[in-house]
Parts: structure tokens; C-alpha cells; sequence
């Protein structure tokens, strides 16, 4: 009988403790169905108004786009005229693909839109074991966002993308919801980014008319991103109190090296995506964007798009 008893017990118990953890769920669901219909109205209405004007900002106009299947070996290619959006050359630009370390534009972007640059942000042990391209960080130091710009755009350092997700309050989660807030407002059909330095991650994407247009939001609204873009000489982080010494000798890209129109570019490669590369040059102050993705001959297709805009560019 007492053990009949036992066992009534602890079956009230549990069937106790599951009500009150179904009853849990259930009010949180509630909360959840009961946003203010009014408030949710307006949330919309405002996102909506903000896409509009995105969209008369910062819209690509492909009326008069030129197509070439064989200018490039790469999978997909654009040139963008900077000045007014016009598509002037384009190759399967609409197609999803792993971007690749040129997913850092839009990091920089939001770096720009965040953060003061002379704040300083420290270095995770996530952040200092990032792998290569990196600026051999150490977890614990601060470093100047300033630095960590040249870092990103120079050698396409890997530790500068995450110290620069991490900055806002510990980890990515907050910074990718900025990028991705971006992507929408921008109104990006083929980009979904998870991370923000471009390594290979399953959904992780885009495409070169995607990350042009990127580019072209960068540019009109930030300009000053050509600093980093565009810097060729060495750049070294003194040594202080809250830091190492960091340097490196110059810009990663043979092409920003090679070519005197270069304003600024930014590379990518992995097995995975291959190479892919942005690019900002200008004839007679007049600048252009040139994007492409999936190229196993990216030095190639860089002159073949920067040749197409330096010959076609009003």
C-alpha cells in the first residue's frame, strides 16, 4: 500500500511539473499572438517607406546592359558606372554564389555606420583564431577601428571581421543582424550572409549584382571607404599599453597594385567560391565598380573588367 502510495506521489509530481512547464509555453505563445496589431502596422509601414527610399537611392538600372559570355572566364561579372548606377556590362550577375572575403564590404559598411573610428574594440580568442589572411592578433589586446578598417580592406584579415561583429556587445549575433538588416533594405534577392568575414558556410551567399550594389551604397554613402579600399603602402599599429605591434607591406591585390585608375579593391578566395574580387577605378574622375565571382583566372578577368569600364564609361 505505501509504495502504491510512493508511486501516486511522484506521478502528481511530474504530471505537476509538466503543467507548469506546458503552462509556460503557453503563455509565452500567447504573448507572442498578442502584439498590438496597430504597432506591428506601423513597424511595416515605416520598413516599407525605408525600402522605397533605398530603392530610389540606390537602385542599378540594367536597361542598356551589354552581354559577353567570353570577356571573362568567370562564372558570373559586372560593371556599374558609380556616378548613376548603370549596368554597363554584365555576365549571369543574378546567379547565388559563395562571395567569399568580399562579403567584407558590406562589414566594412556597417562598421562605418557603427562605430567611431577612433574607439577601441577588443580581441576575442575567437576573434585571434580566425585563420589566414589575418593580422596575427592576440586575444585581450584593443585595437583602434581604424586600424582594424586597413586590416579588413588591405589584406582581407579574418580576426579584423570578427573583432568588428564582436564590438557591438560580445559576440556576432547583433552585427549580422545589421548586415542582414542592410541586405533587406537594400533589397538584395540572392545574399544571405552568416558570417561577416566570407568564410564557406552552408547559405552563406550572393552575387556580383548584389555585391555591386553593396558596393554602390558604399560609395554614395560612406566615400570615405575608399580609404581603406584603396591604400597601398605598408600600414603598421604601433606598439602601446593595449596592444602589439602589427604590419604588414600593402594591399593584397596585384591588380589595385598594377593598374594607376584603381581607387580601391577588395579580393576573396576559398576552394569553395574561387577567386572573386571587387573593384573601384575611375577615368577622368568619373569612377565605375567592376564585380566578378567564381574565377580560376582572377587576375585575368580583373583586366578584362577594368579595360571594359576605362573603354566604356561616359
Amino acid at each position: 500500500m505505501r509504495k502504491k502510495i510512493i508511486i501516486g506521489g511522484l506521478v502528481l509530481a511530474v504530471f505537476f511539473v509538466l503543467s507548469l512547464s506546458f503552462g509556460k509555453k503557453d503563455s509565452t505563445a500567447n504573448q507572442a499572438s498578442n502584439i498590438n496589431p496597430k504597432v506591428a502596422a506601423q513597424k511595416a509601414a515605416l520598413e516599407k517607406k525605408q525600402i522605397e527610399q533605398y530603392r530610389q537611392k540606390y537602385s542599378l538600372d540594367e536597361a542598356n546592359t551589354a552581354y559577353n559570355d567570353f570577356m571573362i572566364q568567370a562564372k558570373e561579372g559586372i560593371v556599374v558606372d558609380a556616378e548613376n548606377g548603370k549596368v554597363l556590362y554584365e555576365k549571369d550577375a543574378h546567379v547565388p554564389l559563395p562571395p567569399a572575403s568580399i562579403t567584407k564590404i558590406l562589414t566594412g559598411t556597417i562598421a562605418l555606420e557603427t562605430y567611431d573610428m577612433n574607439q577601441k574594440l577588443t580581441v576575442s580568442k575567437h576573434a585571434a583564431n580566425m585563420e589566414a589572411y589575418n593580422m596575427s592578433t592576440r586575444a585581450g589586446e584593443k585595437l583602434k577601428v581604424e586600424d582594424i578598417m586597413h586590416g579588413l580592406f588591405m589584406i582581407s584579415a579574418n580576426d579584423a571581421a570578427v573583432i568588428l561583429a564582436e564590438g557591438i556587445d560580445g559576440n556576432e549575433k547583433t552585427f549580422m543582424a545589421l548586415m542582414n538588416e542592410k541586405i533587406k533594405l537594400l533589397d538584395l534577392k540572392n545574399t544571405t550572409f552568416k558570417n561577416p568575414s566570407g568564410l564557406d558556410e552552408p547559405g552563406h551567399e550572393s552575387s556580383a549584382y548584389d555585391i555591386s550594389k553593396i558596393t554602390y551604397y558604399a560609395l554614395r554613402s560612406h566615400p570615405e571607404i575608399l580609404k581603406y579600399m584603396g591604400d597601398k603602402d605598408p600600414y603598421s599599429i604601433a606598439k602601446t599599453d593595449d596592444n602589439d605591434a602589427h604590419y604588414w607591406p600593402g594591399h593584397v591585390s596585384l591588380t589595385m597594385r598594377t593598374y594607376p585608375e584603381m581607387l580601391g579593391a577588395k579580393t576573396g578566395f576559398t576552394d569553395n567560391a574561387r577567386n572573386t574580387f571587387i573593384g573601384v577605378a575611375q577615368k577622368q574622375e568619373h569612377k565605375f565598380i567592376f564585380v566578378f565571382m567564381g574565377s580560376d583566372r582572377g587576375n585575368e578577368d580583373a583586366h578584362a573588367l577594368l579595360n571594359y569600364g576605362l573603354t566604356h564609361i561616359e
